[in-house]
C-alpha cells in the first residue's frame, strides 16, 4: 500500500532513491548511537547506629563512544547535604514552601574515596562551581580509547542525613538512594555532570549490578534487583502470601536471627541501585502474569498499623504492571516493589528501577492507588526508555 502510494507521486527512479536514501538515512542513525556501559560490584554495610554506609565498589566502564576519554565526571551525591551552599539546600530555601524540610536536619556527606583506575592511583578535581560539591572529575592514569575498558574501583563511606529529600534515615528506617559514587552520563551531545536537587531528577548509564547488603538480622530489605540469598527470600514469600491471602487478619511477621546478614542482589541492564529498610515491616508477596506468559514477582512493604490501607498495595502493583504492559510494552524486569517510606511534604513517591519509595502516609486508598500506579510506571519512563528526566525526555536503552 505505502509502495503503491509512493509510485502515484514519483518516476521509479525516484523512488528508489528515496528508498535508498532512507535505508542509508536509517542505517547511519544506528551507527551513530551509542551508549556506555557500567558493571557494579558494590559491597555495603550500614551502621544503623552511626547512621552511616562503609562500602567498596569497582566499575567496570565500557567507552562505547567514538571518542577518546581522558576523564570521568563523577556524582557523588551524598555531599549535595553537607552545607547550606550546595546546590541541593540553595533550591530549598529559596522555595517558600518547602523550607520546612529544613528546621530541623542533619548533614550529610561522602568521604573516603580512594580512587585506583587498573590498580593506579587516580586524582580527581573538584568542579569549577562551588555549589557543586556532589561533582568530582576523575583523571585517568592512561587515556581511554574508544571500544576500551576501564576498571574503577574505591572504597566510601557516607554519612545518611536526616530524612528530608530523597536520601536519609527517620527513625529505624533507611532510604538509600543516589548513594554511590555513579559516572556522569557521557553521550552525543557531551557530558552531563548535573548536581542533585529536591526539585529535578536524573539521567543515568546503564549497568548490571552486584550488591552486597550487610546490616543488623532485624532489617527487612527492599531493593532494585533480584535477592540472591535464598533463606531470605523464601522467608519473604512465604510470609508475603500469608499476608496477601489473609490481609483482612492480623499480619504475619518477618522472624529475624540475631546478629547481621548479609543480602545479595543482582540487577541487569538499569541505570540505577537504591534500596529501603525497616524493621517490622509488613511483607505481602504475589505474582502476575503478562500476556507473553513471563511470571513476575510482585512484592510490598509497608508499616504494621491496624487498619492501614496498605493491606490492598499488592492488588496496586499487580494492576499497574499488567496495564502499563499492555499500554506500553510488556514489563521489562523480573519484579516490582513498592516500599513504604515516612511523609515527605513535597511529593508521594520516588522511583528506582523495580522498586519505589511511597511517602504520603495520610493517602486513602484510591489516592493510593493512584500514587503506587504513577510511580510504578516510572519502570518505563525513565527506566526501561531512558529519559533525561532533568533536561529532556528521549533516550532510549540499547
Amino acid at each position: 500500500m505505502i509502495a503503491g502510494l509512493f509510485m502515484t507521486n514519483f518516476t521509479m527512479k525516484q523512488y528508489i532513491f528515496f528508498l535508498l536514501f532512507f535505508v542509508s538515512f536509517e542505517s547511519s542513525a544506528q551507527r551513530n548511537y551509542w551508549q556506555q556501559k557500567l558493571d557494579y560490584t558494590i559491597d555495603v554495610f550500614l551502621d544503623d547506629r552511626a547512621k552511616s554506609l562503609n562500602a567498596t565498589q569497582t566499575i567496570d566502564y565500557k567507552n562505547n563512544s567514538p571518542d577518546t576519554l581522558n576523564f570521568i565526571w563523577f556524582h557523588i551525591w551524598p555531599n549535595a547535604y553537607f552545607n547550606d551552599s550546595t546546590a541541593l539546600l540553595k533550591q530549598i530555601r529559596n522555595d517558600t514552601s518547602r523550607t520546612t524540610k529544613l528546621e530541623k536536619y542533619d548533614k550529610g556527606y561522602i568521604t573516603g574515596l580512594n580512587f585506583k583506575v587498573d590498580k593506579k592511583p587516580a586524582t580527581t578535581l573538584p568542579h569549577s562551581n562551588p555549589q557543586y560539591i556532589d561533582i568530582i572529575k576523575l583523571n585517568l592514569p592512561e587515556p581511554l580509547l574508544p571500544g576500551a575498558s576501564a576498571t574503577i574501583e574505591t572504597f566510601f563511606k557516607v554519612q545518611l542525613p536526616s530524612y528530608f529529600s530523597r536520601m536519609g534515615y527517620a527513625e529505624n528506617e533507611f532510604m538509600i538512594c543516589q548513594w554511590y559514587p555513579k559516572p556522569a552520563v557521557y553521550d552525543k551531545t557531551g557530558w552531563h555532570e548535573f548536581p542533585y536537587l529536591d526539585m529535578g531528577e536524573f539521567y543515568s548509564e546503564y549497568g548490571d549490578y552486584k550488591v552486597n547488603i550487610t546490616l543488623p538480622a532485624d532489617y527487612i530489605v527492599g531493593a532494585t534487583g533480584e535477592l540472591q540469598t535464598a533463606e531470605e527470600l523464601e522467608q519473604y514469600k512465604t510470609i508475603g502470601r500469608k499476608n496477601t491471602e489473609h490481609r483482612n487478619e492480623s499480619f504475619a511477621l518477618y522472624k529475624p536471627k540475631t546478629g547481621t546478614k548479609t543480602l545479595s542482589y543482582i540487577a541487569k541492564n538499569v541505570p540505577d541501585f537504591a534500596w529501603f529498610a525497616d524493621k517490622g515491616t509488613v511483607i505481602q508477596y504475589d505474582t502476575l502474569q503478562l500476556k507473553s506468559g513471563k511470571t513476575v514477582d510482585a512484592f510490598t512493604y509497608f508499616k504494621n498499623k491496624k487498619n492501614t490501607i496498605w493491606k490492598n498495595s499488592i492488588d496496586y502493583i499487580k494492576d499497574a504492571t499488567r496495564k502499563y504492559s499492555e499500554w506500553i510494552g510488556e514489563y521489562e524486569y523480573p519484579t516490582v516493589q513498592a516500599f513504604e517510606g515516612p511523609k515527605n511534604n513535597a511529593s508521594g513517591g520516588m522511583e528506582y528501577p523495580m522498586i519505589t519509595l511511597i511517602t504520603d502516609p495520610d493517602a486513602t486508598g484510591e489516592s493510593l492507588d493512584g500514587v503506587i500506579t504513577h510511580e510504578v510506571g516510572h519502570n518505563w519512563f525513565m527506566s526501561m526508555l531512558g529519559n533525561n528526566e532533568r533536561e529532556h525526555p528521549g533516550r532510549m536503552k540499547a
